[in-house]
Formats: C-alpha cells, structure tokens, sequence
C-alpha cells in the first residue's frame, strides 16, 4: 500500500472548502455517478477506487461549487490522477472536460426519473430509504429527506442567562453570527464559523448540541434533588441539558461503556464546571451495577442514526434496511436494562437519534409487551415545543427535520407501576 504525506491545511477557508467537497460528495453521490458514467465508456464500479473518488470530486466541482472555475477542477484533478498513475491523467482530462461541456445537461438529468428513483437521485439518498419514507410520509417525504440531505446548522447551548449574556458579546466580536431558536431557551443557530475555537467556549460558557438532543431532557419529569441516571451518556449533552434544568441540583449519574468518550464526557463538564455529575463506566447490556433504583432513568440508545444524516451524510451509504432489525434487538435488551433501574413510580424515558419504526415504536411496543408493570405517559412540553412533535402513539413523538429545521428524532415516556415517593 503507498504511503502519502497529508498536508495539514492552515487556512480555514481551505479547510472549509475541504469539508465541502468531502460532504458534497457524499451527498450528491448517485447524481455524480450516473452523470460521470455518461461520459466514460467504463462502468464506474470497474474504475480503481481512488480514481473514482478523484472523478467525483472533480464532478462535483463541476456541477455544484460555482466558486470554484471548471477548468481549475480539471486541472487539479488530472494532476491528481496523474500521482495515482501517470497514465490516468488522460482519462480524468477527458472525462470532466466532457462533463463541464454539457453541465446543463447533466445536472437536468435526475428530473428526467419519475418516482422514487428521481427522489433519490436528486435528494442523494438510497433508494431503499426513498421507498420506505414515500410508503410512511406520503407527500411528506420528499420534503422531510431534503432537509436530511441538506447541511447541518451548528447549534449552541448556554449554560443559562449569565452564560448566555457573556458569551454573546464575545462570539460577535469574533465575528460569530448567531440567530437564536425560538423554541429552545438558551438556544442559538450557528450561522457562520467554528464555535469550538471561540474565546466563549475555552470559558466553558456553553455546549455545542443539536436542538432535538435537547429534547429528551427537557422531556423527562426530574425534580430537583432526586436520582437520575442518563445511560449510554456519552458525549454528555443530555446530562448537561439534565444539569441546567434543575440548577444543578440533581444526584445525575451519566454512564457509558466506551473509556475513551468517557474521558471526553468528563472533561466536557469540567470545562462547563459542572461538577456535580459523576461519570461511570457501564455497559448498558449487562445487568446494571446500580445498588439503589432511580427516580428517572433516560436511555438515549445507539442506532442507526439516520435522523442525524446532515451532519453524517456518510450513514446512508453505510446503513443497509437489513441493518435495523439487528438495532431493534439490541435497543429491546437496553430498555430491558434501563428499566432495572428505574424505582416504583418513576420514569423511564427512550430516545434514539432515527425515525425507523423497528427502532423506534416496535421497540417500546415489545418492551411493554414483557414489562406489563410499565405504561406509556403523555409528554408534557411547552406550546411551541409541544406543536412540533409528531405524535407517533401513546406517549410517543418524532421529530421530523422538516419541521424543526432538527436532527430527526424519536422520544417516548413511560412510567413504573407503584405508589413510590409523592410526585407531581
């Protein structure tokens, strides 16, 4: 295998342009395959696999990055494939040099296909996926995976008024833009730059966190001082989001099996000088270490993560529909898991980052099949968070990115049998 020297990039508009060809790509993949193929002779699965990537990269260019002029994509690439193999350059020249020529052409062509598989290609998604959220959403479909498909939108949690009211001066002066969400408190869009390099984040003033991770936390009933276990915890939003709700003033356990994040996680809430959080090591699989129940238990499980496409674009490619069957199994055993823990009376909620039934509602609905001494509860949010869930069954909701402008989320709520301490 040849070993290349990688260049560290110091510029962040170089950076920038990096991220976009390497996301844009992945995004457009289907359109700029079929639009290479019909300028080469050679099918695309018989062209040597970084080859392959260097012609996408020059189509896509091409097609989508108006800044960037044809003939410099062409250059650049050709010079690409000639560090490859010299004698590949030939080939790139000709094929992107008649792609740029009929540009119009190609990127008409995807509407030239009726139905689902004109969906996938202009949306740039599996036609698997397509198929199934045309047969769900109907007439919503097509709107709710082109807003997976498009970018993600940072967004970033103060850690209260105080934070906020220092930390937005300091963004702005560093040329940060921010527009604030209107349905979370604390809550601001990202609208230009990295925040994780501000002067406001070394300060440890706020949390970078999609709006709907937010959700599950907000959802849970807590009440200041009880025992709450957040499990598969890592990276630590939702405890973090746990932290603010009550000042602080929760006895919060935030478990996950992985070392590594688990590092991450607690230096996370030592930069937001929470303190008061105690990390563990756990694996959620096996019976639960915990001597004495909690009152909440929050189980935000590993998935498929398809709802989270904006940001990890690649998951649709490595996704297969066959693949959720196996998350359905593994969820059923750590809700199983999670509610070990949980004490008469108290609450167990469920949250995955995905809107596929198998792992969202046909989990909780075995789950309750084997655990009769659980029933679902009706989730309780403001108005304006309240009118944006999508009500998937009793004490159940989705977030649908097209209504959020949010990952892709699904909560539901149940509740333990049993009188247990006096709650609200």
């Amino acid at each position: 295998m040849v070993q290349r020297e990688q260049k560290r990039l110091t510029r962040e508009d170089d950076r920038a342009l990096l991220r976009e060809l390497v996301a844009g790509v992945v995004r457009r993949l289907p359109h700029l395959d079929r639009a290479l193929e019909a300028h080469t002779e050679r099918e695309m699965g018989r062209v040597q696999p970084e080859l392959l990537q260097i012609l996408r990269v020059g189509a896509y260019q091409i097609l989508f990055l108006d800044r960037v002029p044809a003939y410099a994509a062409v250059h650049e690439c050709v010079k690409a494939a000639k560090a490859l193999n010299p004698g590949a350059g030939g080939f790139v020249n000709g094929v992107l040099r008649s792609l740029s020529e009929h540009r119009e052409e190609a990127l008409e062509a995807p509407l030239a296909f009726a139905g689902a598989e004109g969906a996938a290609l202009r949306l740039g998604m599996p036609l698997w996926l397509v198929e199934r959220y045309e047969a769900r959403f109907g007439g919503e479909a097509e709107p709710l995976l082109r807003a997976l498909a498009e970018p993600a939108v940072p967004s970033l949690l103060f850690l209260g008024a105080p934070a906020e009211a220092a930390g937005l001066p300091i963004l702005s002066r560093e040329g940060f833009r921010l527009e604030r969400d209107p349905l979370l408190p604390f809550t601001h869009r990202v609208l230009s730059g990295d925040p994780s390099r501000s002067e406001a984040f070394r300060q440890g003033l706020f949390y970078v966190m999609d709006g709907a991770s937010q959700v599950p936390a907000l959802l849970l009933p807590v009440k200041p001082g009880e025992r709450v276990l957040d499990l598969c915890a890592a990276p630590g939003g939702k405890s973090v989001r746990l932290a603010l709700r009550t000042g602080g003033d929760l006895s919060l356990v935030a478990a996950d099996r992985n070392r590594r994040r688990l590092r991450q996680m607690a230096e996370n809430f030592r930069r937001l000088s929470l303190t008061g959080i105690r990390v563990a090591a756990v694996d959620a699989a096996a019976p639960l270490p915990f001597a004495d129940p909690f009152d909440a238990v929050l189980l935000d499980a590993p998935c498929s993560s398809l709802g989270t496409l904006r940001k990890n674009p690649e998951i649709r490619w490595q996704m297969a529909e066959e693949d959720l069957k196996r998350h359905h199994l593994r969820q059923v055993i750590l809700l199983q898991r999670a509610a070990e823990a949980v004490r008469e009376g108290g609450f167990l909620l469920y949250s995955v980052c995905s809107l596929e039934p198998e792992e969202t509602v046909e989990v909780v609905e075995t789950f309750l099949a084997h655990r009769p001494d659980f029933r679902p509860r009706p989730l309780e949010a403001g108005a304006d968070l309240a009118s944006r869930l999508t009500p998937a069954g009793e004490g159940m909701a989705y977030l649908l990115p097209h209504r959020t402008s949010w990952d892709g989320f699904f909560v539901a709520l149940l509740r333990r049998k049993g009188a247990g301490r006096t709650r609200k």
